[in-house]
């Protein structure tokens, strides 16, 4: 299990007032033990043996072939990182960090990244029945930890257009700068996305907009089944005609 200062990283640190000394940490949603409960079903964990690694692969070409994403190229390397997250023990999402070369796209791109020590998030893939759940978040604000506690200042990604809103959504930076066309497709435009990590204050930032995140879709999921629940029924369930 990864953790954060002696805390899983499913325990958002904002909430467990411990060195919450940055201002961006009070934005975030009041503490709700319905939203934590959800959030800790998740469990991230790094892959360490063969056996993970090959489950590793095979969920990513299952998760990116439908996409036209997927490419040999996008495996992992020696310097990679691998993650999945579980739900109630059964792998639901995998990601990738990478360090990245010196004269990446990364910091030709991001303001201030010249000569800074940057990972890159790859093989983001979500199983299908969990996309647009709470799985993005969680990833997000994992890789932004990990970033900060492998001492690297900025964790980015290349994102497809189409999807760009939903990590902005979240709280990553975008960079406004030519398409690129380098994740298989030259008629599809990437983007570069990112999170500073290099001090404690950026942490605070990215913990206090995962909470805002999470309790924003737990709550939201919440109402719509209160409404569904209080809706009128049907003429004839009332004993109309």
């Amino acid at each position: 299990m990864i953790t954060y200062d002696g805390l899983h990283l499913e325990d958002d640190a904002i909430l467990a007032n411990r060195d919450v000394t940055s201002p961006i940490t009070l934005v975030a949603a009041p503490a709700d033990e319905s939203v934590l409960r959800e959030v800790r079903k998740y469990q991230t964990c790094e892959i360490q043996d063969v056996h993970e690694h090959d489950e590793y692969r095979e969920f990513l070409e299952k998760a990116l072939k439908p996409l036209g994403l997927y490419s040999e190229d996008f495996l992992p390397s020696t310097t990679s990182s691998c993650y999945k997250v579980t739900y109630r023990d059964q792998a639901v999402a995998i990601f990738r960090l990478t360090p990245v070369a010196p004269d990446s796209v990364f910091h030709r791109t991001i303001p201030g990244a010249s000569g800074r020590k940057i990972l890159q998030v790859n093989n983001v893939a979500v199983e299908q029945t969990y996309q647009g759940d709470l799985l993005l978040g969680i990833i997000l604000k994992n890789c932004a930890l990990l970033s900060y506690t492998k001492g690297f200042d900025f964790v980015a990604g290349l994102v497809r257009y189409e999807v760009l809103p939903l990590f902005v959504d979240f709280g990553t930076l975008p960079v406004r700068h030519e398409p690129l066309h380098l994740l298989g497709d030259a008629a599809i435009c990437d983007y570069v996305t990112y999170f500073r990590t290099d001090r404690r204050e950026h942490i605070d930032y990215a913990l206090a907009r995962s909470y805002h995140y999470f309790h924003r879709k737990v709550t939201m999921k919440s109402i719509a089944a209160d409404v569904k629940r209080s809706a009128p029924r049907a003429t004839d369930e009332l004993g109309g005609v």
